[in-house]
């Protein structure tokens, strides 16, 4: 080389020129990645609605702590319900603080969290991811119908995997031998272990059999209640009608509120009543189905379906007589033969010992006492069949929900009358 020192010259040029290009080419890819690739975790918390949920920590996933409050959860941790609890994952955009969807564990349910990120900068269109895997039980799954970003949402099992990309309400059961999507609001797609895809429309349920590749695909449960969700594009949901139910023991008490309002990202009834000098009173909607009323015999399932979250409540569990909870549901109707009934079901979130009665004389099973503060699904026994004989109902005339106890702050998110015929022998 020294006898060559023009070729060093060049070589030394030539090698210059290349690293420099590398760095710069290698720069624009980092920095594209970075601004529009790269992601940051979305806020991730646990809620726990009834009793507590077990949070196993990524670093220590043979450790379950027993959680009561809110809670962060970081990515590879595993939640875990008992046959009492009931709890739920928010997941919210970290810079905004919107909800983006949230995923309910009812019980005897476990799940653990791989992932919920979104793109670190709003340039990006790159849609929100979450994945959640090892599903055993029963999660059911909001997506907000009204964020501008796309969004992918998985659930894996050991049968199958669920994937939603559209705003809607999905119900993912991983029972022993087999995995179920029913979308109830929204499409979404179930894949099999082997990669065969079958698209699941608004109402209809697909499931995937143990060591079968085949989708079954059906009609999904149905709603018999217009405006279960108090609809969401409408500034009122019709066929519910609300009012102040005053108590003959104070008639002239101040009265309660029920306006509608946004929480969590989903349409909800508020229902409260604040006032210092708030005495027995109800705060409530209803809705009543004509004189004919609403004819149930031809289905095999009928269950009431409520979401509910107490905030506050004044009185310890139910009152003296076991008939002012927070949130109070009646159901009027009539059985086979004409007679008329009343089923009655409550929940609070606050007990004094020895303070306050949690059923009530006419009621056929006690009330259910709620964490504050967080949302809790109720789903009634099927009412067709878990009755006694003679109180199964065969016309429902109305249904009620109220928020009662003096005092009190409650939010119903959702009132809905899911009914199920059973599938033909021999069907698919």
């Amino acid at each position: 080389m020294r006898a060559h020192p023009q070729r060093l010259a060049w070589v030394t040029i030539l090698s210059g020129l290349l690293i420099f290009c590398l760095l710069c080419i290698s720069t624009v890819v980092v920095a594209r990645w970075f601004v529009f690739d790269s992601p940051t975790e979305l806020s991730v918390r646990l809620h726990v609605g009834r009793g507590t949920v077990g949070l196993a920590p990524p670093d220590d996933p043979n450790t379950e702590q027993a959680i009561r409050a809110p809670s962060s959860v970081a990515r590879g941790s595993r939640m875990t319900t008992d046959n009492e609890a009931q709890g739920y994952l928010s997941f919210a955009d970290p810079y905004s603080g919107e909800t983006v969807a949230i995923a309910f564990l009812r019980s005897n349910t476990q799940i653990s969290l791989v992932s919920a990120n979104r793109p670190r900068f709003n340039l990006s269109e790159n849609p929100y991811t979450i994945r959640l895997g090892g599903l055993n039980g029963r999660l059911e799954v909001w997506v907000n119908s009204t964020i501008e970003r796309p969004i992918q949402i998985e659930v894996d099992s050991p049968f199958g995997l669920a994937r939603i990309s559209e705003g809607g309400s999905y119900l993912v059961e991983s029972m022993p031998g087999a995995l179920s999507l029913n979308a109830r609001a929204g499409g979404a797609t179930l894949i099999s272990p082997a990669n065969q895809t079958q698209h699941v429309a608004a109402g209809n349920e697909a499931t995937i059999l143990a060591g079968s590749q085949e989708i079954r695909v059906g009609p999904g449960p149905i709603d018999l209640l217009p405006n279960s969700l108090f609809g969401e594009s409408e500034d009122w949901p019709k066929q519910w009608g609300c009012a102040f139910f005053p108590s003959p023991d104070d008639p002239n008490g101040p009265p309660g509120q029920f306006p509608i309002e946004t929480v969590d990202g989903r349409r909800a009834y508020h229902l409260y009543r604040l006032q210092p000098d708030a005495g027995p009173g109800e705060t409530g909607c209803q809705q009543s189905f004509g004189g004919n009323g609403l004819n149930v015999i031809s289905y095999d399932s009928v269950r009431l379906r409520v979401m509910l979250r107490v905030d506050y409540q004044e009185i310890s569990a139910c009152g003296e007589q076991g008939s002012e909870c927070a949130v109070m549901l009646r159901m009027a109707y009539e059985d086979r033969d004409g007679n008329d009934f009343l089923w009655v079901h409550g929940f609070y979130a606050e007990i004094t010992p020895n303070v306050g009665r949690t059923t009530c004389d006419t009621c056929l099973e006690p009330h259910e006492q709620i964490n504050k503060q967080a949302w809790y699904v109720y789903e009634s026994p099927n009412l067709l069949i878990d009755l006694p004989q003679d109180r199964r109902p065969a016309v429902i005339e109305e249904l009620r929900f109220t928020a009662s106890g003096h005092k009190v702050d409650v939010f119903i998110g959702e009132v809905s009358l899911i009914a199920e015929r059973n599938a033909p022998a021999g069907g698919g």
